[in-house]
């Protein structure tokens, strides 16, 4: 099935994130969403920005920290996990093994886009709670009660733009990914499933589905898969299919006594917040 991803405007991605929930705030022409501490970072945070562009969001007392376009600037990096070459991308090129997983892979499962909303509620749900149940996963956990994950479905498919992709089964709808193309990237947002389609592969199929989807479509350039996280285990998952680390440069500012706190008492999130120049905090 062929599945054509639309592109949304970083206006209209904004929105999409506030209305699931997210805090974003506008500050001049750039969006900055929170995170935990009162921290911000920019929507896109892969972008680089200047000086003048950056004007702190409301409430960042815990800092913020983005990109920025003068390397000398610069006080700290931040790594992110990316595809490009995208065009290049082909089920040959992967090696033996891989193109095993992925083809035993298409024996059991298809990949499609989720168009029904009680479907994605359902089944979607069913598949939510067994990928909580074996990661423990924090982020967003209250999507655990079915009525909040309803809401989330509901907002998800209402807008056409938002690509939700689904691995079907014998028994239905058992993984779920969302991606959003903004601009020239293809941003992979969001990936869960239950464990009977991961035993029969799922995660390998819709990575690659994706990839192909990203290679097939002009405009997109790049993809981001994620924030790089030191090298741990979803890290390495990735890197092992094709991503890449990118290192970029960036303007750190962070309130003295979070700075300390994470200094002593989380030394391995300090280090990768402060990335190559840890030593000057």
């Amino acid at each position: 099935m062929e599945i054509h991803p639309q592109q949304l405007t970083v206006e209209q991605y904004a929105a999409i994130q506030g209305s699931l929930g997210a805090v974003v705030e506008r500050v001049g022409q750039v969006y900055w969403t929170r995170g935990s501490g009162c921290f911000w970072r920019p929507l896109l945070p892969y972008e680089a920005y200047s000086s003048a562009e950056i004007r702190a969001p409301r409430g960042a007392w815990g800092g913020f920290q983005h990109v920025i376009s003068g390397e000398r600037e610069a006080n700290s990096w931040v790594s992110f996990l990316m595809l490009d070459g995208l065009e290049e991308y082909q089920l040959g090129r992967l090696s033996h093994n891989r193109r095993r997983l992925i083809s035993n892979a298409a024996k059991q499962l298809e990949v499609r886009e989720v168009r029904d909303l009680h479907e994605l509620q359902e089944q979607g749900f069913a598949a939510y709670l067994s990928f909580y149940q074996r990661t423990n996963y924090s982020y967003l956990s209250s999507r655990r009660r079915k009525g909040n994950f309803c809401r989330w479905a509901e907002t998800l498919l209402r807008d056409p733009r938002v690509m939700v992709l689904g691995a079907y089964g014998s028994g239905g709808l058992g993984a779920v990914s969302v991606s959003y193309w903004v601009k020239e990237t293809l941003l992979y947002a969001t990936y869960f499933s239950h464990s009977d389609s991961l035993r029969q592969g799922a995660s390998e199929l819709m990575f690659h589905t994706l990839r192909l989807c990203a290679a097939r479509t002009p405009g997109i350039q790049q993809v981001f898969v994620r924030r790089y996280q030191g090298g741990n285990g979803m890290d390495r998952y990735y890197l092992t299919r094709g991503a890449k680390i990118v290192h970029k440069p960036a303007r750190l500012h962070l309130h003295p006594a979070l700075n300390w706190v994470l200094k002593h008492w989380l030394p391995q999130k300090h280090a990768l917040l402060w990335g190559a120049v840890g030593t000057q905090a």
